[in-house]
């Protein structure tokens, strides 16, 4: 797979999936105006408020590999 871009209700399924896990308050709190930007050659772009970037991707960037390979059925290095 080379690139794929998201469409809308892949997005929402993926936002509401890690809203579900994190919980509501840790999800505002990091995630606010997140969006997957595109899938290039099994690499995730997404898009999250500066202040919060590096806490997210220390925190949480397995868990939104995880929920985007199982919601998309790609596979994703780790």
């Amino acid at each position: 797979m080379n690139q794929f871009k998201l469409q809308k209700v892949q997005q929402q399924a993926i936002q509401a999936r890690l809203n579900y896990f994190l919980g509501a308050d840790e999800y505002d709190r990091l995630f606010v105006g997140f969006e997957i930007l595109h899938i290039e050659n099994e690499v995730l772009t997404l898009s999250v408020r500066p202040a919060c970037a590096n806490e997210v991707q220390e925190k949480y960037s397995l868990h939104v590999a995880i929920v985007a390979e199982t919601l998309l059925r790609l596979r994703f290095e780790k």
